[in-house]
């Protein structure tokens, strides 16, 4: 959920909900644990005070900078691992099952 916020500016919670692919309300709860820890900041949007605009805090910035860090680390390490034709390879069925349609 962080990955869809930026610190320099706000974004409203229905924007948040439909980037994170989740409900408002499942959104609005993880949003206020996020608060909680000092992750985001809420902000009223300068042209309607009454909507309320969430981004990330410096906190959330360091967090998300560390994670994708981590991400690329293992990331280079896997591919190290396994080759880069294999990686390739797995980088591509892994895209295959993200487009594929949902079963249901």
């Amino acid at each position: 959920m962080l990955s869809n916020l930026s610190d320099d500016s706000g974004i409203t919670m229905t924007d948040l909900a439909a980037r994170a692919q989740l409900p408002p309300s499942s959104a609005t709860r993880h949003a206020d644990a996020l608060a909680d820890r000092g992750l985001i900041f809420r902000i009223a949007a300068a042209e309607d005070r009454r909507r309320i605009l969430i981004g990330l805090s410096d906190l959330g910035v360091a967090l998300v900078h560390s994670v994708r860090a981590e991400e690329s680390r293992v990331e280079e390490e896997l591919r190290k691992r396994i080759g880069a034709e294999r990686h390739a390879d797995l980088l591509h069925l892994l895209e295959l099952v993200v487009e594929a349609p949902a079963v249901g």
